[in-house]
């Protein structure tokens, strides 16, 4: 599919800055590089970011954890605060519940190492994604009961869990919830409800996953134990998580995963280094691809297809034989989620391309009995991945619908399930991601009425897929001091994205390598400042033919450090290339 590239405003989208001359801009920009001694495409690309004064650039090139908020800044978070020291001076007894996924059950084990550490040993729940679905559970609140739990921390769940509160209390437990998911109108009853989207919580960074959120609970109540530097050991799990759960790696976040990433890359915890090994990835050299890629597929997994509380015992243990013996289950459950997973995809391609051969959709919403729910969510972001419109995937457990949505930029597929919301039983998530029930009959209801909402919220240029470009460079700007400081953008994610630059009239030199059938490498030439580097298309199948030894092209890349043979180079990995006419 042909993509759209975009070049990036100058000042973001939110700003109040738009409005103003360019020489006022002009003026901000010379003030900023008289602090700031990086290159002028980076300075502008850190203004169109949305850092725009020396202090943002300061926190920006150095996320420390002596920049994070203030925990008590959050609603509830004294509540909460003061109610774990009750439990800890008074040896409680505690359940930690967390989602089956990556953020969930690093929230738990972080937890349960947190309590453990102050002399309580508590009770991990994390529900059977089949029987019991998502977040809390009547079964695990019976299960609280029978051993004795007097309160329950929820991480990564519960926001929308009014009613099985409400069946706690009555009951004599207590609840602390621990939530980054979208409230609805009616937010639980329970003892502490922190979640920053909390229309009346003033935290200043609304976009902490779930495990963010319990970490700045721990945070908390460290600081009142004189404990910090334990909280701070705890930031490897926050970081995981955080890259793993498609939230913004801004702000705070920046900081939580570049502390997290030193504390994995130095002094790596027991069951982190046997993980790692397992994977194959090289020790200390983890960053956001790693997570994203090799450890969180894996944390994943075992949710996925079985016991997500294998995944936490990995996490909480240092035994080195028991953590063989789950990196190992781990693995191999990844393998086979990976061939279900490729099943199952295809066989959506295939109903979909059969849906749309009479009728343009500008969503897509799958259902099949047979099709294994630990594995719908990730088929619902290949559907997006390869037709570019939010895509929702259902299947059924006991007699009813049960999906993952997923959402393309620009479309808020939270919204969207809201304004169906007479059509499902049930449904949480945020703008990129979200969870749903439906019955069985309301699905063919469900998708037209879901359908003509994305038609009238989406145009056609939002259809087509978006390469945005950071700055258009000349060759000559390239070299090893400019890679250096580029260097410094990291950890990227959502929200902090690669940088991706444009370079023109670029000409193809020397002999195109193929490697694998869809991987091409060649070298590049800028007529005007002759210099040459290595360029790598992945996905470049469709372009076999016109990547050619003399021709020009245009090209969309980011840059990346390589290293062969103990040498360093500067190679470009590119995202898209358009072709000169002959």
């Amino acid at each position: 599919m042909k993509k759209i590239w975009k070049l990036k405003n100058l000042y973001p989208e939110t700003s109040s800055e738009a409005g103003r001359g360019i020489d006022s801009f002009i003026s901000e920009i010379r003030n900023l590089k008289a602090k700031v001694q990086v290159p002028d495409k980076l300075v502008r690309i850190l203004y169109s970011r949305g850092i725009t004064d020396y202090y943002k650039i300061i926190k920006f090139f150095k996320p420390t954890k002596e920049k994070l908020y203030d925990p008590f800044l959050m609603k509830d978070c004294d509540i909460a605060t003061e109610r774990i020291l009750k439990a800890i001076e008074k040896k409680e007894k505690l359940m930690v519940l967390g989602d089956y996924d990556v953020d969930g059950t690093c929230g738990a084990s972080m937890f349960h190492l947190f309590l453990k550490h102050f002399g309580l040993d508590s009770k991990v729940y994390i529900p059977d994604r089949i029987k019991e679905g998502y977040g809390i559970s009547v079964s695990a609140i019976d299960y609280a009961r029978s051993e004795g739990v007097d309160l329950i921390v929820a991480i990564d769940c519960g926001i929308t869990a009014y009613e099985k509160v409400e069946y706690a209390k009555t009951i004599g437990i207590e609840f602390i919830i621990c939530d980054h998911h979208q409230p609805p109108g009616q937010i639980p009853d329970a003892l502490a409800v922190m979640d920053p989207l909390r229309v009346d919580c003033e935290y200043p960074y609304k976009a902490l996953c779930g495990t963010g959120v319990a970490f700045k609970l721990i945070q908390a109540v460290c600081e009142k134990l004189n404990d910090s530097e334990f909280a701070n050991s705890l930031m490897d799990f926050v970081a995981i998580a955080t890259s793993s759960d498609i939230v913004p790696i801004t702000d705070e976040n920046r900081i939580l995963v570049n502390e997290g990433f030193a504390l994995i890359n130095t002094k790596t915890r027991p069951s982190l280094k046997t993980l790692i090994e397992k994977v194959g990835l090289k020790e200390n050299t983890i960053n956001t691809n790693n997570i994203v890629y090799s450890l969180a597929p894996r944390i994943n997994a075992v949710g996925r297809l079985g016991d997500a509380k294998r995944a936490v015992e990995l996490m909480t243990s240092e035994n080195p034989e028991e953590l063989d013996e789950l990196a190992h289950v781990l693995d191999m459950e990844n393998t086979n989620r990976r061939e279900l997973d490729k099943t199952i995809t295809d066989d959506a391609f295939k109903v979909f391309e059969e849906l749309s051969r009479n009728e343009k959709f500008y969503s897509i919403v799958l259902h099949d009995k047979e099709w294994h729910p630990g594995v719908i969510g990730i088929v619902a972001a290949r559907l997006v991945e390869k037709y570019n419109v939010p895509s929702i995937v259902l299947t059924s457990i006991n007699g009813i619908a049960k999906g993952s949505a997923r959402s393309i930029n620009g479309f808020n597929i939270y919204e969207a399930l809201k304004q169906c919301e007479d059509k499902l039983i049930q449904f949480g998530g945020h703008c990129h991601a979200a969870g749903l029930e439906i019955s069985l009959e309301n699905i063919d209801d469900f998708r037209n009425q879901f359908n003509a909402i994305a038609k009238e919220e989406l145009t056609k240029h939002e259809l087509q897929p978006e390469i945005e470009i950071d700055a258009e460079l000349n060759f000559d700007e390239i070299n090893n001091v400019f890679l250096n400081i580029l260097s410094f953008f990291e950890p990227y994610g959502p929200g902090n994205a690669v940088p991706v630059f444009v370079t023109r009239n670029l000409q193809v030199v020397g002999t195109v390598k193929n490697a694998k059938s869809d991987t091409r490498i060649f070298k590049v030439k800028d007529n005007d400042s002759k210099k040459i580097f290595e360029a790598v298309f992945f996905l470049s199948k469709e372009y076999t033919e016109e990547i050619k030894t003399g021709n020009y092209i245009d090209m969309c890349y980011s840059l990346e450090k390589n290293i062969w043979n103990g040498k360093e180079s500067i190679k470009l990995r590119v995202r898209d290339v358009r072709f000169h006419n002959s």
